[in-house]
């Protein structure tokens, strides 16, 4: 079969791409998979950051028993103000890919030294993130293990953490086969769980029936209560940003990434509705005694069956949580070591799947960390990664107020400044130092000042580490800030 004319010529032409003015052969990023993550999947990851069935499950209990009267306006303020953030970060999604995401966006507007504060605050909020999921994965796999042997003892602190381990390493192979392997499987297990948290809803509502109106009365409302209940709404929603970080390996980057982030937050404020409807009519009467998690169940159904299914659903949940969370991380790291301000050898990418294989291996002791002190020390998984999560809430509202602050920079060095775009930033930044005020008074006030202090820390770290880098590697300060670029081969695809 004869081949059509010209197509030695393409080929040649691709293989050497001809030169092409002030456009580059290859980007900063080269080596990850470029153009091969779909809109879907980049959604999945972004939705199994923030655990949205996990969180529905519970933050509704939660919601009502801290806010009362009016926690359904904690969640409209909460949600609302985690949609105005995604319309901040796609304001920059839409016009730069960077696997740095947030820092890149804040260096590019503000400079190295703003940047390097929102890095430090991302590699801390997101690494708590990892470990959170972790820890989470063993506690819950641990009870489901422990519900099916009733009148047997729990799992011991040994078997806890070969179940993180195993969790560990299932999360790293994944990853390092590839981000459309690790994208993909954590869009079909969120997709599984979000059916399996319908099935217990419905049966629930079909069981209890609807609530009444009266749910939405502000009758006995107490405003500091409903602002309070609005950090927590916005606390479920951290990390929604997430799939920014695989931006320069999205197919169509300046498309996905904005909807995936916004997606993520009405897939998580919608699963939050039909749960709060139907928890609303599960609270049970004092004295009840069946637990949280035989709620959702019929008296009918045993008490150890009922904590089985939604032990192993919330395992599940948080072992896709861990591996979206990590490969996020990843690209952090991964950029900052291109930039010059890590180690390269955490640049390095896998030869053949194209995986940041060199930061998805650095994290791997750090996730398990958490876990593995708590048994040391004899103590219950999970209790040490929530708290650290709580204060590393805080940290990431300041780094998206900071976000939102730089957004009027960019837009106006790009000469795009527009009235809209400003006043939604403006909004979000006070609406988000408004949040993390309050939600530092609520610890202070508690006697649990861990929140201010780490994001004290985190500050000074931060300058510490600019210092370090302007008196030491001035180079990787002026080159902070790379992201995808138009390549030669791109031209001639197009």
């Amino acid at each position: 079969m004869k081949r059509p004319p010209g197509v030695p010529a393409l080929e040649q032409a691709i293989a050497h791409p001809p030169a092409v003015p002030q456009v580059r052969a290859e980007s900063d990023l080269v080596g990850l998979d470029r153009r091969s993550v779909l809109a879907g999947d980049l959604a999945g990851l972004s939705v199994a950051v923030i655990a949205p069935a996990a969180s529905a499950l519970s933050v509704p209990f939660v919601l009502m028993g801290v806010v009362g009267p009016g926690a359904w306006l904690s969640a409209v303020l909460g949600f609302a103000l985690a949609l105005m953030l995604a319309g901040v970060f796609s304001q920059f999604a839409t016009r730069i890919a960077a696997a740095g995401s947030m820092y890149t966006w804040v260096t590019r507007s503000l400079g190295p030294f703003p940047g390097l504060l929102v890095g430090t605050s991302m590699l801390l909020g997101y690494g708590i993130l990892v470990a959170f999921g972790v820890s989470q994965t063993i506690r819950r796999s641990s009870e489901a293990v422990a519900s099916t042997s009733a009148g047997e003892p729990g799992v011991g602190p040994w078997p806890q953490w070969w179940i993180g381990v195993v969790a560990l390493v299932f999360c790293l192979l994944v990853s390092i086969r590839g981000v459309r392997v690790a994208t993909r499987l954590a869009f079909v297990v969120e997709s599984a769980l979000v059916m399996g948290l319908l099935c217990l809803v419905s049966l629930a509502i079909s069981r209890e029936g609807l609530p009444s109106p009266a749910i939405l009365s502000l009758e006995g409302a107490d405003p500091w209560r409903i602002i309070l209940g609005a950090t927590i709404v916005l606390g479920i929603t951290v990390g929604f940003e997430a799939s920014a970080a695989l931006a320069s390996e999205a197919e169509r980057p300046f498309w996905s990434v904005p909807r995936a982030m916004t997606g993520a937050v009405l897939v998580a404020a919608a699963l939050y509705v039909v749960s709060f409807l139907a928890a609303s009519t599960l609270v049970p009467a004092p004295g009840h005694a069946r637990g949280p998690a035989q709620r959702w169940f019929p008296d009918t159904v045993d008490a150890h069956v009922a904590d089985v299914v939604l032990s192993s659903l919330l395992a599940v949940s948080f072992l896709a949580l861990t591996l979206g969370a990590w490969n996020a991380l990843a690209r952090v790291v991964f950029s900052f070591a291109r930039e010059g301000i890590l180690p390269a050898a955490l640049g390095r990418t896998h030869p053949r799947w194209a995986s940041p294989v060199g930061a998805l291996l650095a994290i791997a002791p750090f996730a398990i960390a958490p876990a593995t002190v708590t048994l040391l020390a004899g103590r219950e998984v999970g209790p040490l990664s929530t708290a650290l999560l709580q204060s590393a809430v805080f940290v990431l509202f300041i780094a998206y107020a900071l976000v939102a602050l730089s957004l009027p920079v960019f837009l106006s060095r790009l000469d795009e400044l527009t009235p809209g775009p400003v006043a939604l930033a403006v909004a979000a930044v006070l609406l988000t130092l408004a949040l993390a005020v309050v939600d530092t008074v609520r610890d202070v006030r508690d006697g649990d000042p861990s929140g201010l202090a780490l994001a004290g820390g985190t500050l000074v770290f931060g300058g510490l580490w600019f210092c370090w880098l302007r008196a030491h590697r001035r180079r990787a300060l002026r080159r902070m800030g790379i992201h995808d670029e138009t390549i030669r081969t791109d031209l001639l695809g197009a």
